[in-house]
Parts: structure tokens; sequence; C-alpha cells
């Protein structure tokens, strides 16, 4: 009887044991989703002088931030949403000395496979810039008065701000806001860039910002007349910024 109950105990521990060494189960992959800022074919940053497309005025950008929303990886076996809303802000991860990785984006626990594309907006949906930071509990992405306008009941989708000298001016006395929002802003951006997940790993996608489009994509900006964008009488200001970057990603 003794034996049998030892015996047991050894089944049982050598069995614990063999348990405890298995590696743990991994739910998918990672996608490190890698925002880059260029301007033309170089990179971009914060407090550097370049030069405005076409007139040449010297201007640097301080910050540059905006929400994204409804991040959508899609594959020919189904679309996932992997984020409703969040904000970036690519301001440090710009400034000198600049990372190689850009702004690391990084969105774990995917599953595994291989996606044909992806989709983001670039502002608030809808639905829920209907409604105002109060609305949130705090701590909500959507909770920061700081970016949100209660003259336009709307959040600030995309805020780049910067100086630029005109009229041969010091560049620190002039000072841009390029604020754009309101439901007609928002834009959606697609990539067809194709992103394999596997199991444990991270998969980088680098996603390019070009800052000399948003300013001159469609068509020139004219910062010389409009360095503030802050009222929606401004709305034709800022759909053409607004398209203008749509075609600023790549």
């Amino acid at each position: 009887m003794k034996f049998k109950i030892f015996f047991s105990l050894f089944v049982a521990i050598a069995l614990l044991s063999s348990c405890e060494k298995k590696p743990m189960e991994l739910a998918g992959g990672d996608i490190n989703f890698r925002f880059k800022l260029t301007y033309g074919d170089q990179p971009f940053e914060m407090f550097k002088t370049y030069d405005y497309p076409v007139t040449k005025e010297k201007f640097q950008m301080t910050r540059l931030s905006f929400y994204i929303s409804d991040l959508t990886i899609r594959s020919i076996n189904g679309d996932f949403n992997v984020k409703d809303i969040d904000y970036l802000n690519l301001t440090v991860s710009h400034t000198s000395p600049l990372p190689a990785n850009g702004y690391e984006y990084m969105i774990k626990g995917v599953k595994s496979g291989s996606y044909t594309s992806f989709d983001f907006g670039v502002g608030v949906p809808k639905a829920l810039n209907a409604l105002a930071p109060k609305d949130f509990k705090a701590g909500h992405i959507l909770s920061t008065a700081a970016e949100y306008w209660s003259s336009w009941k709307s959040y600030i989708f995309f805020r780049p701000e910067g100086q630029i000298s005109l009229n041969g001016k010091p560049m620190s006395e002039t000072p841009f806001a390029l604020h754009l929002g309101a439901d007609e802003a928002f834009r959606k951006i697609s990539f067809a860039k194709p992103i394999i997940v596997t199991e444990g790993n991270v998969t980088n996608v680098d996603i390019i910002l070009d800052m000399q489009k948003f300013f001159n994509g469609k068509k020139l900006f004219d910062i010389k007349s409009t360095q503030q964008i802050h009222s929606l009488e401004q709305m034709p200001l800022i759909l053409q910024l607004a398209d203008n970057l749509e075609i600023s990603f790549k």
C-alpha cells in the first residue's frame, strides 16, 4: 500500500513538473506601426528649419499630433478592428536626436495570419465627435479638454504647429497653428501593404507622412494669408489641408 501511494505521488509530481516546463500558449503576434515624418525624400525633424514649398519662407515645426481611429487590418478571411480611437503625438519622436524607427505604435495580441491591407481614420468619427470631453470618464482618450474646441463642437483632429519667417521677420514673431477639425475634415487613410503576423513575433509596418505634401499636395496652402485656423468659418481652408493630408501618407 505504501508503495502504491509513493508511486502515485511520484507520478503526480512528474506530471506537474512536465507541465511547468511547457511554454505558455501565446495569443498571436504583435504589429509595430512605425510612423515616420518626411519632408519630400528627407527625414523631417521638429525645431529644424525648412523651406516652405514654392514660396521658400523659412519655417520650423514645434508640434504634430492627431487622433487615429478605427484602425483595421484586412484579409481574405475577414477584417479585424484592432483600435477604436487613440491619440498620437509625434513631437518628441521627431525631435533630435531622431530615432531610426520614428514613432512606434504597438498593437499586441493580433491573430496570426496574412493580412492584405489596413486602414485608419485621421480624426474622431462622427458619432464620437458629437460628444464632448465631459461625456467621458477621466483617463479616456477623449476626455482631454485641450484637444476640443467647444465653439466647433469638435475635437482637433490634426494639430500641426510651428513658426515661420514672413516678410523678412524672425520666425519667432509669427507662430502658426493649422488645426483641422469638424466632421467634414475626417479622412480615411488606406494602405495596400501586406502584413504577416506570426505567433510570438513582432511585425514592423512603416507609415510615412510627408509634411511637404501636407502644405502642397493637391494645392499649395497660402500660409502668408493664414497662419491660424481656429474657426469653422475657415472650413474651405480646413478642407484644403485635409485633402492634402489624405495624400500625404504612404
